[in-house]
């Protein structure tokens, strides 16, 4: 019977994974059959390595096992089969994580080549949004003061923009010590500059959040480990960090952020108005949500998917909220939806898969750069409500896996689970 070649099924997976990072700027459904693509040439080629039989798909089988779950839950609480699918479809390539993971691990990716491919299009809509930005600063400046995203040159909301930005510049500073040593690293480090100030000028905090914290996780491995930072003479890495804070805290839409913030806090505290506010808007989300866990009880399988948003509504209603009817929000924060939606048991099962996910396929300093940062702007953000924000996922996971394999840190490629 015949089999495709490992070579073409790697080229079938990049040429996918090209056309999932391109297309989510213009075409969702362009994404989706990329995303489709990979799945696909992935089954196909751990089909073909994989060497430990069914003990190999445990993992992958879990994570199927949980998506069933989680459909069989909102089915439960009253949701038609045809409005169940609709509330998993857009989430659904997280529950094939295990297979991407696994299955990249063959293929021996050359990590420069990947992440120049994969950043291209998010630079084509950096530069032409920070040219745009540029013309007329003044005015986009003042919009962040009023907690309104920017305009970009792309179809994917500013939230999930700023992550996928963030998760391509975590894999190049993940990257760096390989990095420095390739021919031709000035190109990417191009890049990385320019993605750099596009996610502080003009993307959204929940982003820059995510940022920091993988490079505090990074820059902590490097002191702990005598890694890179530790060869810069100490004076000149203070000089060079002061210098880019100073720099940095002159762009006049990063000033305004951090006085929007203060301001949200401001209202936030001492009982101002909270509508457009954004972080006031979402810790009303937030009350509102509990609201239904309290009803509902969190051991309990939560409303489903197609009560949600009406019980969502009436416990904004119930809590007396000062927002307006406008301004009553989503969760903007995944755990308590899936909490809300699913039930408590559901949140621990994701956790518990990605948390063994990420430990037995990248080392330490990998799997906490690319999930702390993940986990902490989900905390802000539903990704797995959004394509672009699932698509993140994917390809920050897909992009680290990358480079953990290429390193010779794997001696023996291990079975999925």
């Amino acid at each position: 019977m015949w089999f495709p070649s490992p070579k073409l099924l790697k080229t079938v997976f990049y040429g996918a994974f090209v056309f999932s990072t391109v297309g989510i700027h213009f075409s969702p459904a362009m994404a989706s059959i990329g995303v489709a693509g990979m799945i696909f040439s992935s089954v196909l080629i751990f089909s073909d390595q994989n060497q430990a039989g069914f003990k190999g798909w445990r993992l992958q089988i879990a994570a199927i096992m949980l998506l069933l779950l989680m459909g069989s839950i909102d089915i439960y609480n009253g949701t038609s089969i045809f409005d169940t699918w609709k509330s998993i479809q857009v989430m659904l390539p997280w529950f094939f994580l295990p297979l991407l993971i696994s299955a990249t691990r063959y293929m021996k990716f050359d990590p420069f080549k990947f992440m120049i491919i994969l950043a291209i299009p998010l630079c084509w809509v950096s530069l032409a949004s920070l040219i745009n930005y540029a013309t007329d600063f003044k005015f986009l400046s003042q919009m962040v003061l009023e907690s309104k995203p920017l305009p970009l040159f792309t179809q994917v909301y500013h939230i999930e923009f700023s992550l996928l930005i963030t998760v391509v510049l975590l894999g190049i500073t993940y990257y760096f010590s390989e990095l420095i040593q390739r021919q031709g690293k000035g190109f990417l480090i191009g890049i990385y500059v320019v993605l750099f100030l596009t996610l502080h000028i003009i993307s959204a905090r929940t982003g820059l959040l995510g940022y920091w914290l993988g490079m505090a996780i990074w820059g902590g491995y490097q002191v702990r480990n005598r890694g890179i930072l530790l060869k810069i003479k100490p004076l000149q890495g203070l000089g060079v960090l002061v210098l880019a804070l100073i720099l940095v805290f002159q762009i006049p839409s990063l000033r305004n952020r951090v006085v929007n913030t203060k301001e949200d806090l401001n209202a936030l505290f001492q009982g101002g108005d909270l509508n457009h506010k954004s972080i006031g808007q979402r810790v009303e989300a937030w009350r509102a949500t509990l609201g239904i866990l309290e009803e509902t009880k969190p051991l309990a399988l939560g409303v489903g998917s197609h009560q949600f948003e009406s019980e969502l509504y009436r416990s904004y209603a119930k809590n007396n909220t000062t927002l307006y009817v406008s301004n009553w929000i989503g969760p903007h924060n995944q755990t308590l939806q899936w909490m809300a939606t699913y039930g408590l048991i559901v949140v621990l099962l994701w956790y518990a898969l990605i948390i063994t996910l990420l430990r037995s396929k990248l080392d330490t300093l990998g799997a906490l750069m690319i999930g702390l940062p993940l986990w902490a702007a989900s905390m802000f953000e539903s990704i797995a409500q959004r394509q672009a924000g699932t698509l993140a996922l994917i390809i920050g996971c897909v992009v680290f896996q990358v480079v953990f394999q290429a390193r010779g840190n794997i001696k023996k490629i291990s079975s999925i689970n």
